[in-house]
């Protein structure tokens, strides 16, 4: 940017301060006696711009305000890199309250993507960082030297990182940094409770396979205990079937048996009758000769009586006998079959029974809950004692004779009841176990899901930290990437500003000094003629050195007006050649104009300038008014 005008009203000394007509190249001499107002001048340009000068901030602003009045103001005219000319206004009262605003000239068009003009004051800071390509600290460490010592410039400062193309670079390691540090903090404040919370879960020792035993054993015994609930219903229903029973088979045995001999009589006298009627019907002679000649007449006679009235009946009814007893004799095997039938099923139920009686429980269990049961004295019949056996040694001979019902009932009865019995009691230890054992399982699942939760709790830290301890390290991959292209970038600044140093050192030096070198920290070492050799920077005058600061800083503006789209730029030095003699001082003067293509318009400010100084513009500050015009 260059500057095309300035205008101040009640700023510092000035009750009007008013530059016109600036040349955009060359030099322009700010001369004066101390107090004069020099350095006023640099500060006005430096307010406009940043709402601040190289001594004030926002928060002391008011000082700048002119003895006895109540409101400072400052207009700027200047040229952006694009060839844009704005106007820039800006004020501050007593209490540091500052107003801006910011114009486009000559073309009614939005600034930046805002409205023209611009009063918001973050809006145009917003817009002139955009339309300057710097801010106040680049400004400062480049394009304004406020009355102090050229040294070299800080390698850290971000203007400087700025003017080597490394901000972006050095913005994302710095965000990349505080990143890990953050990380490295969570990792700190995390491992302790992971810690904590594994110590938790190595309390708890929890074994996984001894709930899913407690539960089989659990279920077990609930198995076991329906099956006896069930068994004893059985036998309540059945208490007097087998004794009901007992009577119907035998009877329907009775019955079958006399049947089967009665029908088989029948059979035998139908078989008879129906073959004489058959003979006396179809052969009617033969049969009269067998009689007569075997029994003689008086038999014949008694058998044709016989055979007239009574042989078809007789035959009829010999048939009818048999069928009938054969229907009887099946009826009472159908019986005895369905009776038999439901004797198994009692034969059935009394294994069962005897299975249930003569087991012991433990021998359905897995092996570390039975111990746990014994652990606690538990003597339950279905644990350790049966009942008598000699209760039930008759039990197997009975389940045997049940079949057919050579049992007998009493016997029978007494046994049901016997089992009946310790089944019921049985019934009730075994549920009694089986509730210790649940308590046992919901105590288990309270440890389980205690330990599961410190699981989750620890899994998630895990992956916490671990998140973390990737994070960093991909960052501190990203961060070596960076520096490794900052590096880069810093080796091509340095040898740019060497290489235009190098052109204008000889000017600044009258030829005596021409070759630079600057390190990655900006120390600085020029080449000696008389050595043949680098020396280093304190080796050389404290004159020569500040020749070769203002050469380097020249060299640094030039690079940053590039960077940051500014191919004509303005340039402030207040003060720089105090520790000149005027040899050295006209030598610069006349070097100026001609070091860079880039620093076009150049402020110099300083009590004297050697005579006949060839300048573009001249401005000369008078001690004792308040007033400049030029």
């Amino acid at each position: 940017m260059l500057i095309k005008s300035l205008d101040a009203k009640n700023f510092r000394k000035y009750n009007q301060l008013t530059i016109n007509d600036i040349p955009e190249s060359g030099v322009i001499t700010v001369e004066g006696s101390n107090e004069s107002g020099k350095t006023s001048i640099g500060e006005a340009i430096c307010f406009a711009l940043f709402g601040r000068t190289f001594f004030l901030n926002e928060d002391n602003l008011h000082k700048v305000v002119c003895w006895g009045s109540d409101l400072a103001e400052v207009t700027l005219e200047f040229k952006s890199g694009d060839g844009d000319t704005f106007s820039l206004w800006r004020s501050v009262n007593r209490n540091s309250e500052v107003a801006v605003k910011l114009s486009k000239i000559g073309a009614d068009v939005d600034i930046i993507g805002y409205e023209t003009p611009l009063e918001d004051p973050e809006k145009v800071r917003q817009a002139l960082s955009r339309i300057l390509g710097f801010d106040f600290d680049a400004f400062s460490n480049s394009f304004y030297l406020a009355q102090r010592e050229l040294t070299s410039p800080d390698p850290q400062s971000y203007s400087i990182k700025q003017m080597a193309g490394i901000s972006a670079y050095s913005e994302i390691t710095d965000n990349l940094d505080e990143s890990n540090q953050k990380q490295a903090e969570s990792i700190d404040e995390l491992t302790p409770q992971l810690v904590s919370n594994q110590e938790k879960l190595d309390e708890i020792n929890l074994d996984e396979t001894w709930l899913p035993e407690l539960i089989e054993a659990e279920e077990t015994l609930g198995s076991e205990q329906k099956g006896r609930e069930h068994l004893i219903s059985r036998l309540a229903d059945n208490e007097q079937t087998y004794g009901n029973n007992f009577q119907a088979f035998h009877s329907a045995k009775k019955s079958s048996g006399f049947f089967g001999l009665f029908g088989k009589l029948a059979f035998i006298a139908a078989v008879i009758l129906w073959g004489l009627w058959f003979v006396n019907t179809y052969y009617p002679e033969m049969l009269i000769e067998s009689i007569m000649n075997n029994f003689g007449d008086s038999a014949l006679t008694s058998f044709s009586v016989f055979a007239e009235k009574w042989l078809l009946p007789a035959a009829v009814l010999s048939l009818l006998a048999t069928i009938f007893s054969w229907i009887m004799r099946k009826n009472a095997k159908t019986k005895m079959q369905s009776l038999n039938t439901e004797a198994v099923g009692f034969a059935e139920m009394l294994d069962d029974g005897h299975g249930y009686v003569t087991t012991l429980a433990e021998s359905l269990l897995p092996e570390r809950v039975v111990q746990l049961l014994h652990q606690r004295d538990t003597e339950p019949s279905t644990m350790q004692v049966l009942p008598p056996r000699e209760q039930f040694n008759n039990l197997t001979r009975l389940i045997s004779d049940s079949n057919d019902y050579k049992a007998d009932p009493e016997e029978m009865l007494a046994a049901t009841g016997r089992l009946s019995e310790t089944l019921k009691k049985q019934d009730g230890e075994v549920a009694e176990l089986g509730n210790g054992i649940l308590e046992d399982i919901n105590a288990e699942k309270i440890r389980s899901d205690k330990a599961g939760n410190l699981r989750a709790t620890i899994q998630n830290l895990s992956k916490v930290i671990e998140k973390c301890n990737y994070t960093i390290e991909t960052q501190n991959i990203a961060i070596g990437i960076m520096q490794r292209s900052a590096s880069d970038s810093v080796d091509r600044f340095n040898q740019k500003i060497s290489d235009v140093s190098e052109n204008t050192l000889p000017n600044f030096t009258q030829n005596r000094y021409s070759q630079i070198k600057i390190a990655e920290d900006f120390t600085v070492k020029i080449y000696s003629d008389e050595k043949n050799d680098y020396m280093d920077f304190d080796e050389i005058s404290s004159g020569t050195q500040r020749q070769v600061m203002l050469a380097l800083r020249i060299a640094m503006s030039e690079q940053l007006s590039i960077n940051s789209g500014n191919e004509e730029q303005f340039i402030f030095l207040d003060e720089p050649f105090a520790f000149f003699d005027q040899s050295r001082t006209k030598a610069t003067l006349e070097a100026l104009p001609d070091v860079s293509d880039v620093i076009n318009q150049v402020w110099i400010s300083a009590q004297e300038f050697p005579e006949n100084a060839q300048v573009a513009k001249k401005i000369e500050c008078p001690a004792d008014k308040a007033v400049l015009i030029v």
